[in-house]
């Protein structure tokens, strides 16, 4: 297991199995771990090795290129990995962009100065591990939930293939729906919903309707709409273009969804068919 560019939240999915890692970890032996441990190296022969994280550094495509050579298979393990995730919306600046903002600020105490040494240098533009080398497998989400981990380790044990939902998060969602479209969009700080009705038809973008399932539907059943964390489904290309299809047929109402690339494509847009800002 290692971290990429992510934040450690696809670890502490994996702890949250609880009682249930006491089942899984007798037939496992973690031998590189550095959020567990503190290994100098990647050993060779391992079986499968869980990737939390996109690409963002020299040193990110380094270590990725290293784990495909050492590793039997490897899987895209949470969104950033699979899709790219939050960071991922770096992509709409150029790196040159991000760091003259970040080191131009006066938060910062090196008076614009861009650290050069001891810091791997960034890459042009976040990237799913899977543009860089062969994924064999995604686990999705932001994070994914513990039992569908637990599911993919306990199918490989198996010597079974890791089975992901193919539904979307609307199927799994039990809010009413009357298949109507808004005829005005809202932000979704603005109002209280009907905690009965469909969150979509009454004017808030949630984009159930273009995300895999598998999370059981938790952030429409709280009352706020999906932003698909779970990227897109196996017959889907890209999630935002897919989600922009479906927004259209509210007219003009759609024109007025602020930030749109950062909505319909908030945690996959280093995966969409258009997947970064060109110069």
């Amino acid at each position: 297991m290692i971290q990429l560019c992510g934040c450690s939240g696809c670890h502490i999915s994996l702890l949250d199995l609880h009682d249930k890692l006491l089942e899984v970890l007798p037939n496992l032996e973690i031998v590189y771990a550095p959020i567990i441990a503190d290994p100098k190296e990647i050993p060779e022969g391992i079986d499968v090795f869980l990737v939390e994280g996109g690409i963002r550094n020299e040193h990110d495509e380094h270590l990725i290129h290293e784990i495909r050579e050492k590793s039997k298979i490897v899987i895209a393990w949470g969104t950033c990995a699979a899709y790219g995730g939050i960071p991922g919306l770096a992509n709409l600046y150029s790196k040159e962009e991000l760091l003259n903002y970040v080191y131009s600020t006066d938060s910062t105490d090196n008076k614009g100065e861009i650290p050069s040494e001891e810091i791997p240098p960034l890459e042009e533009y976040v990237k799913p591990i899977s543009a860089v080398v062969k994924v064999d497998y995604v686990i999705p989400g932001c994070p994914p939930t513990p039992e569908m981990i637990a599911d993919a380790i306990v199918a490989l044990l198996n010597g079974e293939e890791p089975k992901l939902p193919t539904k979307i998060v609307c199927d799994e969602c039990p809010r009413k729906k009357e298949n109507v479209f808004p005829e005005k969009f809202k932000r979704t700080y603005e109002g209280r919903p009907d905690p009965e009705k469909c969150l979509f038809e009454q004017g808030y973008p949630c984009l159930g309707f273009a995300t895999r399932a598998g999370c059981g539907a938790r952030c429409p059943n709280a009352g706020v709409p999906c932003r698909g964390c779970f990227g897109k489904t196996d017959k889907s290309l890209d999630l935002g273009a897919n989600a922009a299809n479906v927004l259209a047929n509210s007219g003009e109402a759609a024109l007025e969804i602020p930030d749109k690339v950062a909505l319909l494509n908030r945690f996959t847009l280093p995966d969409a068919l258009i997947n970064r800002k060109v110069k």
